[in-house]
């Protein structure tokens, strides 16, 4: 589902998602460098403390921070998901109005070309009718002229 409200948005929506998504990215690789390096730094603690008691408490930091930082960014995706799949429903309603409005319009438009289409066939019916009489005029007088000479 979440492809076909991708699929319907903008370029420029697109493209600011995109990003949003590269700006978390690198900010989620500037915490990680940052933990890494807090890391390097645990483990040479760990390395002059010598003892195992502290090691297992260094590492325990470490993956309490890093799972800190994995939860952080999932809810900011889930965010991100969420304010995207209200965005998507909206401009899909937005849409939806358009095209009943449009279609609106059109059926008008075409309701009152129809009706002067009527209106003008009708007239052209009538002219035709009386071109009709005329030529028929025109043959009786052409005849009676024939006829008198």
């Amino acid at each position: 589902m979440i492809s076909k409200e991708l699929k319907r948005l903008s370029r420029r929506e697109l493209v600011d998602i995109i990003y949003q998504l590269k700006k978390n990215e690198q900010d989620m690789q500037e915490e990680i460098e940052s933990l890494k390096t807090e890391l390097q730094d645990k483990r040479i603690r760990i390395s002059t403390a010598g003892s195992i008691a502290d090691a297992a408490m260094s590492v325990t930091n470490v993956f309490s921070a890093a799972q800190m930082t994995a939860d952080l960014y999932l809810r900011e995706i889930s965010c991100m998901r969420e304010d995207t799949e209200k965005e998507c429903a909206k401009k899909v309603e937005e849409a939806e109005k358009k095209v009943r409005d449009i279609l609106a319009d059109g059926e008008k438009k075409f309701d009152a070309l129809k009706a002067a289409y009527k209106k003008e066939y009708a007239r052209w019916q009538q002219l035709k009718s009386e071109v009709a009489a005329l030529e028929e005029k025109n043959q009786l007088l052409r005849e009676g002229i024939n006829d008198g000479q």
